[in-house]
């Protein structure tokens, strides 16, 4: 009921239809905006996304730590391709040619 006697907060002559959970005012339906499964006021919006848009210096370190993760891991692979390579290249023919898995009479 009391939603119902409500005008907006930005707009007195219209009809509140929400009532910002952070603020608590009451606003018509151009005002608000839905964030999260909730109805914000563009306001409290602009506080959300400031809050979450900075980044702390720890967000900063786990991304880049991720990076240095990800390089290391293709660093290791690319090592362990070139081992192969190596012991490939060191090979005598006969291991190349098929001449080595074959039986002699």
């Amino acid at each position: 009921m009391e939603l119902a006697r409500q005008r907006c907060l930005l707009h007195p002559l219209r009809e509140a239809v929400a009532r910002c959970p952070s603020c608590r005012d009451f606003y018509c339906r151009e005002c608000v905006t839905e964030h999260d499964h909730r109805l914000l006021c563009a306001a409290c919006l602009r506080k959300i996304a400031a809050s979450t848009s900075s980044e702390t210096p720890r967000q900063v370190f786990g991304a880049a730590w991720s990076v240095v993760k990800f390089g290391g891991a293709i660093l290791l692979v690319w090592f362990a391709f070139f081992l192969v390579a190596q012991f490939l290249a060191r090979a005598p023919t006969t291991f190349h040619n098929g001449e080595m898995w074959t039986t002699k009479p």
